[in-house]
């Protein structure tokens, strides 16, 4: 896995390291939790692993936002009248984000989320370049400007006939995890873009968006940097301009 990531690296001129999740059991030394009962965007904690190598988990107790919770598979539900929270709201109760325009469709496009029940204690983000990184990572999550992700939609893309990067309408932590593992069991696993949920964007810089692989595809896509474009001269002045 560290490998595959440094090829990454180079053959991208990246300088910031991807995130990796994985369900645990046990965690790193000074893993960052969300605190007990605040609503913590996701998103917000792993500004810290991006920048400062800092593990972030959650857990059924300590989900922060409970979308977060939902997810990742901790909670049965994001919030009780979550349809009318994405929507029009209720009056005197509730205000809508108007996400979706009816309760209706809000309420069947959750229908269709692939959420599935956490299999192990914590959801895990460590950075790829840290030592307590495992070998076994589910996803590989890129945050990654426009010239990034047109060359990692392209990787994904080299060696397939069909779409091989999807770009859902979703929370911005579905698309990292949920959305990802559901398409890394599938025979043909494709890429999830994503962070284009309005709630978390405020949390990321301003021209970033994800782009989050499921481990096989990542390993696959590693194996074709060599014979890719990853290798031209067009491709060489772009990663100029990543390199800055």
């Amino acid at each position: 896995m560290k490998a595959r990531i440094e090829s990454f690296m180079e053959a991208f001129g990246m300088s910031e390291y991807p995130v990796l999740f994985r369900y645990a059991d046990d965690l790193p030394k000074g893993t960052l939790f969300p605190p007990e009962g605040a609503r913590t965007c996701l998103f917000a904690l792993l500004a810290k692993t991006r920048t400062e190598g800092v593990p972030v988990a959650l857990s059924p107790s300590h989900h922060g936002c409970p979308g977060g919770g939902y997810y990742l598979g901790f909670l049965d539900t994001p919030r009780e009248g979550i349809e009318y929270f994405l929507s029009c709201g209720i009056p005197g109760k509730m205000e809508g984000e108007r996400y979706i325009k009816t309760p209706e469709l809000a309420r069947a496009r959750f229908a269709q989320v692939p959420v599935r029940p956490a299999p192990k204690r914590y959801g895990l983000f460590t950075r790829a370049d840290m030592p307590h990184s495992a070998d076994d990572p589910e996803v590989v999550v890129f945050f990654a400007s426009p010239d990034l992700l047109a060359g990692l939609h392209f990787l994904a893309s080299f060696d397939r006939e069909g779409d091989a990067v999807t770009a859902p309408f979703s929370s911005a932590c579905g698309a990292i995890v949920t959305l990802p593992l559901a398409e890394g069991a599938r025979s043909d696993p494709r890429a999830v873009m994503g962070l284009f949920d309005l709630s978390a964007r405020p949390y990321v810089e301003r021209n970033l968006l994800t782009f989050a692989v499921p481990y096989g595809l990542f390993a696959r896509m590693a194996g074709n940097i060599p014979e890719s474009f990853l290798t031209t001269k067009t491709w060489g002045t772009i990663r100029k301009r990543i390199r800055g």
